[in-house]
This record gives C-alpha cells, sequence and structure tokens, in this order.
C-alpha cells in the first residue's frame, strides 16, 4: 500500500511540475496576444557577442539573439571597465545557461592574477525601450 501512495504522490508532482512548466509560456503567449514584446528570461553563456559596462557595479551583455542583461556585481569587479574580453559562467549545475535571478562568475582575463573573477547576478531582461534609454557608453 505503502508504495501505491508513493507513487501516486510521485505522479501527481510530476502532473503539477508540468503544469507550472508551461505557466510562464502561456503567459508569453498572452502577452504576445496584446501586443507586448516579450523579453528572453535566459541566455546562453557561450552566445555573448558583446558587453559595456555602467560604473563599475552594471554589466550589460547583449547575446547572440540580440537580448541584452544586466549583471549586478557584487562589489568591485575588478578592471572591468577597461576589460577587453569577459566570460560568464554559472555558479550553480553543470548548464550553460543562465537566467535572470542566477548567480555567475564574471571572468577579466585582463586583470590582476588574484582578481580575475568577481560574483555577480543576472538582474534584468532587458526590452529594446530600456535598451535605448541607456548611456552610449553602457549600450552594448
Amino acid at each position: 500500500m505503502r508504495i501505491l501512495l508513493t507513487s501516486a504522490l510521485a505522479a501527481s508532482t510530476v502532473a503539477a511540475m508540468s503544469l507550472s512548466a508551461c505557466a510562464p509560456a502561456a503567459t508569453r503567449a498572452a502577452a504576445a496576444a496584446d501586443g507586448e514584446k516579450s523579453v528572453a528570461r535566459c541566455f546562453r553563456t557561450d552566445s555573448v557577442r558583446n558587453f559595456r559596462t555602467d560604473r563599475q557595479s552594471d554589466l550589460y551583455i547583449r547575446s547572440l539573439r540580440d537580448d541584452v542583461f544586466q549583471i549586478n556585481t557584487s562589489g568591485a569587479c575588478w578592471d572591468l571597465d577597461s576589460a577587453v574580453s569577459i566570460a560568464v559562467t554559472p555558479t550553480l549545475g553543470g548548464s550553460d545557461t543562465v537566467c535572470v535571478g542566477d548567480p555567475v562568475q564574471i571572468l577579466v582575463p585582463n586583470a590582476d592574477p588574484g582578481r580575475r573573477t568577481c560574483r555577480a547576478f543576472v538582474t534584468k531582461s532587458l526590452t529594446a525601450e530600456e535598451v535605448a534609454a541607456l548611456p552610449d557608453r553602457a549600450r552594448p
């Protein structure tokens, strides 16, 4: 009897997770039907094609799909404003996809050896209007 209850509970949990996984897609479809432009929530770390900084703590990256994300560093990310290249890597799990709200590591190869990485969070996916409103120096 215990095995049946456990499998029934597992089946209901899987069904609930399946339904919740569909909710964001349904929300995006409804927003598109209302004429709103949906913004990407995730990007692959190997698809970053450009980046710019605004102050020492804000990093804006543009993905290959032309989506722009804001990443906020936790304090000083040394030499980020003079970096020629960067790498964004997830801190959790083995996936190379990161989403809004995820913690990431920023690697600045040309920084001092002891200060090449810093912690950060993907804080926002910007709309086209928000990207246009960024100062030129911060727009990737």
